[in-house]
């Protein structure tokens, strides 16, 4: 059964902007991977473009001239819906705020958990 999550980050205007996470979203799995390997802002918005994950992994592409696809992936390597698999892209969806964000996560994709990260490089969770 699938931990769903909500991955962001907190934009200078105070909004945040992110994407579904389908699967092992709990702190142990998605929490973990986000604080041990997603703390450069850069790659956080690289991991942003490719729109809704299947699951997160410590690598955003696998390396050069390994094969990787959803049904396959490569170990440690990030499944995305519309890279891997081909769906339509479901890109980086952006709230108002934070009250904004814990009130709707939960409610338009039924998150368990919601994850972003500020600009201190900081994650904070909610569940």
């Amino acid at each position: 059964m699938a931990t769903r999550s909500f991955i962001g980050k907190l934009n200078h205007d105070g909004s945040i902007t992110g994407i579904y996470c389908h699967w092992d979203g709990h702190p142990d799995g998605v929490g973990a991977v986000l604080t041990e390997h997603y703390t450069n802002l850069q790659k956080v918005e690289q991991l942003l473009d490719l729109g809704a994950l299947s699951s997160l992994g410590p690598l955003l592409s696998p390396p050069e001239g390994q094969p990787h696809s959803f049904g396959a992936p490569a170990p440690n390597v990030t499944v995305a819906y519309h890279r891997d698999r081909g769906d339509d892209l479901q890109p980086a969806k952006t709230y108002s705020n934070v009250v904004e964000f814990q009130k709707h996560v939960h409610a338009d994709f039924d998150a368990e958990y919601a994850y972003f990260i500020n600009h201190r490089r900081e994650w904070n969770t909610y569940a």
